[in-house]
């Protein structure tokens, strides 16, 4: 049961090296930051104005035009959208400091 449960939790009487969440700790950036990363840079050398905030300004809008064109649900739905952008451009944004600019 013991060993069970340290291979699920990843809690071990070992060196403590490499398991847990500690060993994910400044791996890098994961495959879905750096296509944002990729995926925003484009945007902004295109348009001037990064992904995130064309999303973010989108999804008010739909948001908008939603709810008064008598779908309020679908319209709350896509109005909680744009936290969730920013967040998304907050941890890009991270990313790209803690790994030099990448």
């Amino acid at each position: 049961m013991a060993t069970a449960q340290s291979a699920v939790t990843g809690s071990g009487t070992g060196t403590g090296k490499g398991t847990g969440a500690t060993s994910l700790q400044g791996t890098g950036p994961d495959a879905a930051e750096t296509v944002l990363s990729t995926i925003d840079e484009s945007t902004k050398k295109t348009t001037g104005i990064s992904l995130f905030h064309i999303l973010t300004l989108g999804s008010i809008g739909a948001s908008i035009a939603l709810f008064f064109s008598g779908n309020k649900q679908a319209g709350i739905f896509v109005g909680l959208w744009p936290p969730t952008f920013q967040a998304l451009k907050s941890a890009v944004e991270n990313s790209k400091k803690e790994n030099g600019g990448r």
